[in-house]
């Protein structure tokens, strides 16, 4: 049976993993942390469209982890040598 191309990780061989680092977060540089839109952008306070009126941006991380289903190949099946 020919290997192709792994559904999972798209023959890339790995998987990126997005996370949300515990208790960590920054202002919102786009509205200094008060969650109304921008000055200048509309005439009437509204809530700021980069944090949803937070104030707060979420600091994440992106992670590289090799993709289970090939084992890092980007070949699905992967080779049987593995």
């Amino acid at each position: 049976m020919s290997s192709g191309t792994c559904p999972d990780c798209k023959g890339r061989g790995w998987i990126e993993m997005k996370c949300l680092r515990e208790g960590e977060a920054r202002v919102c540089p786009a509205c200094n942390g008060s969650g109304l839109t921008p000055s200048g952008l509309t005439p009437l306070e509204k809530e700021c469209p980069s944090c949803h009126g937070s104030g707060q941006i979420d600091t994440r991380t992106v992670e590289q982890q090799k993709c289970a289903k090939c084992y890092g190949t980007g070949r699905y099946p992967p080779p049987e040598s593995l």
